[in-house]
């Protein structure tokens, strides 16, 4: 079976991408949200990979809450990082637009996927990666149920450095909008597979191994593309996992006490 939601945003990413040029950038950031959060939650309730993944009313406030703070601390960043770039960096990097959106998914994932990975250690970092792991379920409710230290240093990763060398707005919008993508899809609850096409962009069935709480499949940091987990060796495919969530969850608070997961990196 073919996932065609995920392929559909793929191939309609382009298209918004032309169509909404004439747009601010906030409001075609926006649209292709409501987009691609639309396609897949109706993806999910025609065709589900899991039904007992469908997220609750405790779940969804959870979710609803998380993603409310973090579209605040979003646009915060997004102001104090135009501020500095204005300030700082004047160059213009004279590379084909294409060129640029290729080297931005790269670059930006490069320093996502470190993050990342350095994050699954027992240290501070797992502590507020936390919250994102905690759900029982994936699907694309809880796609962006982050802590806001952990969007913040991510949205930084893959921006920043792109901003850095001089790249276009138009090429750092579609980076950022390819993540987006990638992010909400690979989350989904939906049923079927890209095929091949996984082993050059992320998809739902290599993220779930990723969420699992088997640790001997629990690889693919690579959320948007799979590249760095290909070159660094934690590139997983197999069957879906049984169970998703922490390899112990005793440690830890329930998945939906959403005040203690966001006080859990500042507290002994």
């Amino acid at each position: 079976m073919v996932n065609w939601a995920h392929l559909g945003l793929l191939t309609g990413l382009p298209i918004w991408l032309a169509a909404t040029a004439p747009l601010d950038e906030r409001w075609r950031v926006a649209g292709w949200l409501v987009v691609g959060f639309t396609t897949l939650a109706l993806a999910e309730r025609l065709a589900p990979h899991r039904e007992d993944w469908r997220p609750g009313r405790a779940a969804l406030r959870r979710d609803g809450t998380v993603f409310s703070i973090n579209a605040v601390v979003d646009a915060l960043s997004s102001a104090a990082i135009a501020l500095a770039a204005s300030a700082l960096f004047d160059a213009q990097s004279s590379w084909p637009s294409a060129a640029q959106i290729v080297a931005g998914v790269a670059l930006g994932e490069l320093l996502s996927y470190a993050l990342h990975r350095l994050s699954h250690r027992d240290n501070w970092l797992w502590r507020v990666h936390l919250l994102h792991h905690r759900p029982e379920q994936v699907n694309v409710a809880n796609a962006l149920t982050a802590h806001p230290v952990n969007a913040l240093y991510d949205k930084l990763a893959r921006v920043a450095p792109l901003i850095a060398l001089g790249f276009s707005g138009e090429a750092i919008l579609a980076v950022t909008l390819f993540s987006l993508t990638q992010n909400l899809a690979v989350h989904a609850n939906v049923a079927g597979t890209i095929g091949p096409l996984d082993l050059v962009v992320g998809s739902a069935e290599l993220h779930r191994l990723h969420h699992s709480t088997d640790e001997s499949q629990a690889g693919n940091f690579g959320t948007a593309v799979p590249w760095w987990d290909h070159v660094f060796g934690t590139y997983r495919r197999g069957a879906a996992p049984v169970a998703v969530g922490v390899f112990d969850p005793r440690r830890y608070p329930l998945p939906h006490a959403l005040g203690r997961l966001l006080a859990w990196p500042f507290t002994r």
